[in-house]
């Protein structure tokens, strides 16, 4: 593969990809502590820095309208929310699906539009740990057109950071994908998104 990240962990990658530094100098490094700081979870209570500039800050700027749909992952406190970094839309998760939250067996995470919460993940919307059923690509995908179609049609400018994340565990397909790759519920996901 030619394909780079700053870290093989979510947050650490995110986090650059966000910023353009490295982890270690964004907060979101790994150690050989199982990459006790390369996360946010529900019980460190840190996030993304305000002296950070992220991509959708420097774009706002150049009059850009910026969306971010799926997975935040840099700190799931009000303050650190990507509405505070940037961004002018959200639909999606401060966190992992796979949690814990309150409950390690059924994680309740909190989906977010904007600002208001929408519903939970298992709870609103469903993913069956059984059978990796879910259609929160297709939601995802849905609400990134709709998105497009309406920048489309105001000749702004627009950046859609597309954080979908069905192939992190429990992995999780749509139903009409579910059983189409010979790489098992991973290779249905990554089907999934790249159609």
């Amino acid at each position: 593969s030619s394909d780079l990240t700053a870290n093989p962990l979510c947050s650490p990658s995110r986090s650059s990809l966000l910023t353009g530094r490295l982890p270690i100098r964004n907060g979101f490094y790994t150690t050989n502590a199982h990459g006790r700081n390369a996360y946010t979870p529900q019980y460190i209570v840190g996030g993304i820095p305000d002296s950070e500039i992220l991509l959708p800050e420097l774009l706002k700027k150049a009059n850009y309208s910026t969306k971010i749909i799926g997975k935040w992952h840099l700190g799931h406190r009000a303050q650190f929310h990507p509405l505070k970094h940037g961004f002018d839309e959200w639909f999606g998760s401060p966190n992992c699906h796979f949690g814990p939250y309150d409950n390690k067996d059924t994680p309740n995470i909190p989906v977010y539009r904007n600002l208001e919460m929408v519903g939970r993940y298992y709870e609103d919307f469903l993913i069956d740990q059984m059978t990796g059923e879910s259609n929160l690509t297709q939601l995802y995908l849905k609400e990134a057109l709709e998105f497009i179609g309406r920048q489309h049609g105001t000749g702004q400018p627009f950046f859609l950071y597309w954080a979908i994340d069905a192939t992190h565990a429990p992995v999780y397909a749509s139903k009409p994908f579910l059983g189409t790759s010979r790489r098992g519920r991973y290779g249905d996901a990554a089907q999934e998104i790249g159609r």
